[in-house]
């Protein structure tokens, strides 16, 4: 079965045509061969029939008047038929009368076998027939005749026939291999030039090929036409597409570029003169201790805090800049390291009471500096809105869902209301006021776009005052087993 789906088209065609034909052809021999076997052989026991009936005739007379010489000589003029072996007339009461055999034939032994009542029957022995007659003088059954004949004349003739059926036999079988190439011509030759040019198609996408299409007009001609014409829209499609993607490429490196020298312009030209008050603010702060009011060491203090949110505006939104165009360098990369690394340099000089789990030995593969930008947020965030508790928690971990891992950092924190978790990866959206909990709202803008470009997955779950759950895939990444906790005052 294997073997036959191997096969192209052409060689099953082929299998099958000699098959189909071989298999008639095979049937028909057998079919005509025990037809005629069985027509010799019933023409033979006509044959002896009309003979018996003959003698019988003939040796009523004989009978009568027991006349055994008489009926020998009606017997011998058997002699003419050289496939009878030997014949017997029984009298009535079964008692041998005369007798004939051939000369060069054993000596046969004739049984008489007719039933009471029966006129003629005839037995088919090993290669002989046995026909039996009775005789009957006035309706009244005076004998019977019995007449043996060999088949050797029949088996001659039939493998005669035999032999001849085989050489029709093979003659038509070739006359069908002639019609397989003839049919080759015809059908395979167009499937297989039709499959040809797909083939091209496939591996060179050179959609410019076309197949030829059959002059006579029938199913496959129609499917190699639309083929072609399948091609040609195809073709048509690609050039449009073709035209439509240098376009946008086009667009596209026109936008990046001037994301470029916006990212000049912010990281040179604004970061500059924003440098520059926070100086004047701090020197304004040392200088006047002494002589300043209450409302001018406010207003300085205003003054310094908000060149400092804007210079931590201009690093988040040069962040989430490099996020989308930085070329992606993926190496092995040992988050738990970074992880521990974040939250050992958040916990100096901070009194809170918090508890810190990290899980050991988690690996992916990653770019490793956008990575780290990404555990910094969702970290920082944690640390962040968890401020306001007495017992803070913040985990970072790893599990299994499916076929994908799934690395989470986790808190206890101010947590947000689902109702509006669209709007936590969207710039500048926040869910809580500056006066709470001071942010820029790009942070999270930033992580979903790293992952993205790593071809993973961000979301959160949370709920107000119970914390938050922000989760991150990373493909090709599998998790670890082990996990260590610390506590940290």
């Amino acid at each position: 079965m294997k073997l036959w789906f191997a096969q192209s088209i052409a060689g099953r065609l082929r299998v099958l045509v000699l098959f189909v034909s071989g298999t008639a052809l095979l049937l028909a021999y057998i079919s005509f061969l025990a037809f005629d076997f069985y027509s010799l052989r019933h023409n033979l026991i006509d044959s002896l029939e009309t003979q018996a009936t003959i003698i019988g005739f003939n040796s009523e007379s004989a009978l009568l008047f027991d006349d055994q010489q008489t009926a020998e000589t009606t017997l011998s003029a058997l002699r003419g038929a050289p496939s009878i072996l030997a014949a017997e007339i029984f009298r009535a009461d079964g008692r041998a009368f005369a007798l004939y055999a051939r000369q060069d034939s054993a000596k046969q032994s004739i049984v008489p076998k007719l039933a009471v009542g029966q006129t003629s029957a005839s037995w088919i022995q090993d290669r002989s027939v046995l026909l039996g007659h009775a005789i009957k003088s006035d309706g009244k059954f005076i004998g019977s005749v019995y007449i043996l004949a060999e088949t050797r004349d029949i088996a001659n003739r039939t493998r005669q026939f035999g032999l001849l059926s085989a050489a029709i036999l093979l003659l038509c079988f070739a006359i069908a291999l002639l019609a397989t190439s003839t049919m080759r011509g015809l059908i395979i030759r167009p499937l297989e030039n039709l499959a040809e040019t797909a083939h091209v198609v496939s591996r060179q996408k050179d959609y410019s090929v076309r197949a030829k299409v059959p002059r006579r007009r029938d199913e496959l001609a129609f499917l190699v036409q639309s083929f072609n014409e399948m091609l040609d829209e195809i073709e048509k499609g690609r050039a449009v597409l073709e035209q439509k993607v240098a376009e946008r490429t086009a667009e596209l490196s026109a936008a990046n570029r001037e994301i470029e020298a916006f990212s000049y312009t912010v990281a040179h030209d604004l970061r500059g003169p924003l440098q520059q008050v926070a100086n004047i603010g701090f020197l304004l702060q040392s200088n006047a201790v002494n002589g300043k009011t209450p409302e001018a060491s406010a207003l300085l203090g205003k003054l310094v805090s908000a060149t400092s949110r804007m210079s931590s505006l201009i690093d988040d939104l040069l962040n989430l800049s490099r996020a989308g165009t930085a070329p992606l360098k993926h190496v092995q990369v040992d988050l738990s390291a970074i992880a521990r690394t974040i939250l050992e340099n958040l916990v100096l000089g901070d009194k809170r009471h918090i508890e810190t789990v990290i899980a050991d030995s988690r690996v992916a593969i990653a770019d490793e500096g956008l990575i780290t930008v990404v555990l910094e947020n969702l970290l920082r965030n944690a640390w962040k809105y968890s401020s306001r508790k007495d017992l803070a928690h913040i985990e970072f971990g790893c599990r299994d869902m499916g076929d994908e891992s799934v690395y989470f950092v986790k808190d206890n924190g101010a947590g947000f209301d689902n109702a509006y978790v669209d709007r936590l990866f969207s710039p500048f959206q926040r869910l809580h006021s500056q006066a709470d909990f001071p942010g820029t709202g790009v942070g999270l803008a930033t992580v979903q776009r790293i992952i993205a470009r790593h071809g993973g997955r961000v979301w959160a779950t949370g709920s107000v005052d119970r914390g938050a759950e922000f989760c991150f895939t990373l493909p090709q990444s599998k998790c670890g087993r082990e996990t260590d906790s610390e506590l940290s005052d």
